[in-house]
Parts: C-alpha cells; structure tokens; sequence
C-alpha cells in the first residue's frame, strides 16, 4: 500500500472513530433538551391511577413509608435522570485566557434560552479542558477559570447557577484517540449523571 494511501485510509477511520464518539452533541438546543427532566407521563384516558388513598380532586395522596414516599411515575423519572449525557458546547475564548469570544457569548446565549424553554433541566457540571501547551498548574488553573467564565455567563443569563458547578481537568482527559497535545482537547464540555 503507498504511504498516500495509507494516510487516507487512517485519516478516514480517526474520522470516524471521533464522530462515533458521544461526547459532542449535535446543538446546544439538543444539549439542553437532554438535560431536560421530562415529567411523567398522565395515565391513558381510561385507565385509572393505582393509589392507595385518593383525594377529593381524584390525584393520588402520597403514601408515606418507612425510607421514602411512593410517586406514581417516579420510576420514568429516575430513568429520565439516571441517563449520562456529556455534550461539548463548542466554544472558544480569547488566546491563552478565560475570556469569552462573542461567537461563544453567542453559542451561550442559545444555550441559556433553550434551557429556559425546556423548564426544568437537571443539575450539570461545566468541565474545562486543554492540551498540554504550558505547565500542568497553568493549565489546571486556565481551564477551572474557563468552566467557571461560562458558569458566571449562563448565570447572568439567568440559568440558576445553584444546578451549575465549574470543574477544570486541564490536559488530564484528552479526547480519545488525541494525544494530550492535540488542540483539539481545548473544549468545555457539560456532564450530567
């Protein structure tokens, strides 16, 4: 095989390798709505709730027990809630510092308003990364005060910094298939449990 080839053919299967990869959401609107805590579904018309106790409006009453209460349709929401999602927001900041570009203000402000509209969204982690550029000190401390810069943004956006915390890594979690450093490992990406 030529070594053209060859450097085709590798190229191709990194590509695909990185694109199979579920840290990158397609948008931040699909980001939002996969941290989004769905309600639980009504019962069908026709099928009545199984409750114990009944109030005067037909809503089942709570049912206390000796560790929790009993909810109806509190089984979807922990499977809604228990699902991972790990998303990068594709954001930049200025060369070597915590400062925001207007495309990643822009890219925030998408953010906070497709949160607002999905309501009730679930606590997340905003992670700072970067590559091995600098000393593991100046990148542990860039990347916290990048996680925290978004943080601070979507806070005054509105987003209730109470479900936010800002978590930087620095190049210690590179990208699989990257070498620490790959520029490509400069990203801030949100996680929930």
């Amino acid at each position: 095989m030529a070594q053209g080839s060859f450097k085709l053919v590798a190229a191709a299967i990194l590509s695909a390798a990185v694109s199979a990869s579920p840290v990158f959401a397609q948008s931040v609107e699909e980001l939002a709505k996969q941290l989004a805590v769905k309600p639980p579904a009504e019962p069908a018309a026709g099928t009545a709730a199984v409750c114990e106790a009944t109030l005067p409006d037909g809503t089942c009453a709570d049912t206390p027990e000796t560790r929790q209460m009993r909810l109806p349709g509190a089984a979807r929401i922990t499977a809604t809630v228990n699902q991972a999602v790990r998303g990068d927001i594709k954001m930049s900041f200025q060369l070597g510092s915590a400062v925001l570009t207007s495309q990643a203000r822009a890219t925030l402000d998408r953010f906070a308003a497709a949160l607002a509209q999905v309501g009730s969204y679930r606590p997340f982690v905003v992670e700072g990364h970067t590559d091995r550029s600098g000393s593991r000190e100046t990148n542990l401390a860039l990347s916290t005060a990048r996680a925290q810069s978004v943080v601070n943004y979507l806070s005054s956006k509105g987003v209730d910094r109470s479900r936010l915390v800002a978590q930087g890594f620095g190049y210690d979690r590179p990208l699989a298939g990257r070498g620490p450093e790959d520029a490509a490992n400069r990203r801030v990406e949100v996680a929930a449990r």
